[in-house]
């Protein structure tokens, strides 16, 4: 625990002044979080939001989309009658966790940030996705609002009480059962709730990730078909395609894809790494998956099956690492919108946008994908923010939490480069969300530490500065890898 003498505890009692701040920002919380959903309500649905609330009106549940989600949902149409409904949670989850933060840095006499950290929940990428029910978001709202509710107590050098503790256990596997991959952003997580008066160096977190992330695995599989009963959809097979045809495609081996493979000519076209995997069920090449004859269509899923594609997975990564690696960096690159030229999803051709693309939805893409909004950009912050705090004795909550935040958004955009089948700036929504909340908790910290380590700081600094110089080189040079 944080060892405290009584002038301590005396400056973070909150006087009649820091007491009338906290009715503004929790005032200014709720109006926030009021507006927003006057906008946006019912809420915008896509593709995987539409079959959801499917099967959440018919009470059957699949794994293909998160069930847990589908489940919840079910319960909020039942009691209130409103689809929109899930909606209003996913918000107020959402303004919830950046108003408990902010209310623990107020509490802790630091009003600029608690101000600041409210403030970045209205960032205009979060507000452009909150209109939407996506399982993306609902995981980020999730994880946010546990993040701040251990925050809270934490920022103040206070124990986090029971009931606490409990809310934000809930929240964390919500949030983890709202997507798979989620098990690389939880660990941080997990650390935070045992945080006090301890902080984690980098080794240990991503240890200790592993092994939460395996016991989250097993668990949310449990959860999903013993206790919610979802039907098994074999989700796993469009990560497997992909990737088989990746492979297939870069070493001009159409044998990795089994005895029934179709030849490479009616294979290559239906191959992007630029936009959403077009062998998708829904997707413009989905016929294609029918003539390969390890692919289950039928209910339920062909467990053979099934095992004869993890076979031919692993066997094409065996045979052909090299291309394996070139696959899967050229989607990640595209998926952190990186080296891409301006509007990458031009370069998918007819399979994803039949329509036209002019010079001026071109040039268009610069206003609607600013800087700010390319993943990768946020990684690099992460990461150089993770210079600016290493780890050392007597760390004040800010950096502890700070570092933990940042990790936990790191190693959950890391994560795509193994398991992303899509380009979308909305898979790195928790990534952009837990980086921000880091840096703007230390940004105190950081400019100290700026001080003492010129030249590290510097050096952070220029990383950043050539991942943006880069990235706009690339749109303006129209420099297409593959």
């Amino acid at each position: 625990m944080y060892r405290m003498t009584p002038r301590k505890l005396h400056d973070l009692a909150p006087g009649p002044t820091a007491g009338l701040g906290r009715y503004l920002l929790a005032a200014a919380a709720l109006i926030l979080c009021a507006a927003q959903l006057v906008v946006t309500l019912p809420g915008q649905l896509r593709q995987d939001s539409v079959e959801q609330l499917r099967q959440a009106m018919v009470h059957q549940y699949g794994d293909w989309h998160p069930p847990v989600m589908a489940l919840v949902w079910s319960w909020l149409i039942d009691l209130t009658g409103r689809p929109g409904s899930l909606l209003v949670m996913q918000q107020a989850l959402h303004w919830l966790g950046f108003g408990l933060t902010a209310d623990g840095c107020l509490r802790a006499r630091m009003p600029k940030r608690a101000w600041l950290i409210l403030a970045a929940g209205a960032f205009p990428l979060f507000l452009f996705f909150d209109r939407e029910v996506l399982k993306d978001v609902e995981m980020g709202s999730a994880f946010v609002a546990a993040f701040g509710l251990c925050a809270r107590f934490l920022l103040l050098r206070r124990p986090i009480p029971a009931w606490a503790l409990a809310a934000a256990t809930l929240l964390l596997c919500y949030g983890t059962l709202c997507r798979t991959n989620a098990v690389f952003a939880l660990g941080p997580l997990v650390c935070v709730m045992f945080s006090a008066g301890r902080s984690f160096g980098v080794v240990k977190v991503v240890a200790m990730s592993a092994v939460v992330a395996v016991v989250a695995l097993v668990a949310s599989n449990v959860v999903n078909h013993q206790l919610i009963g979802a039907k098994p959809q074999d989700a796993m097979q469009s990560l497997q395609l992909y990737d088989l045809v990746g492979v297939a495609v870069r070493s001009g081996d159409a044998s990795v894809l089994g005895p029934a493979a179709p030849a490479l000519s009616n294979i290559r076209p239906c191959y992007t790494e630029y936009a959403w995997d077009p062998l998708s069920p829904w997707g413009s090449c989905a016929a294609l998956r029918d003539s390969f004859d390890y692919i289950a269509n039928e209910e339920p899923v062909s467990p053979e099956l099934m095992a004869e594609r993890i076979h031919l997975w692993r066997e094409a990564i065996i045979r052909h690492p090299l291309d394996y690696a070139r696959h899967r960096l050229a989607h990640y690159n595209s998926s952190l919108y990186f080296i891409v030229p301006a509007l990458q999803v031009r370069l998918a051709g007819a399979l994803i946008n039949p329509d036209p693309v002019t010079q001026r939805d071109i040039r268009l893409d610069y206003l609607r994908k600013p800087f700010l909004f390319w993943p990768v950009v946020w990684l690099a912050l992460g990461g150089a923010g993770l210079v600016f705090l290493a780890p050392r004795p007597q760390a004040p909550p800010t950096v502890v939490l700070a570092r933990l935040a940042l990790m936990s958004g790191l190693l959950y955009g890391a994560g795509y480069l193994l398991v992303g089948v899509g380009t979308d700036m909305r898979y790195y929504y928790w990534t952009s969300m837990s980086i921000l909340v880091g840096l703007l908790l230390a940004v105190p910290d950081m400019r100290e530490r700026w001080r003492e380590r010129p030249a590290t700081a510097m050096a952070a600094a220029a990383l950043v500065m050539a991942v943006i110089v880069a990235g706009y080189a690339a749109r303006f040079l129209d420099i297409r890898l593959s």
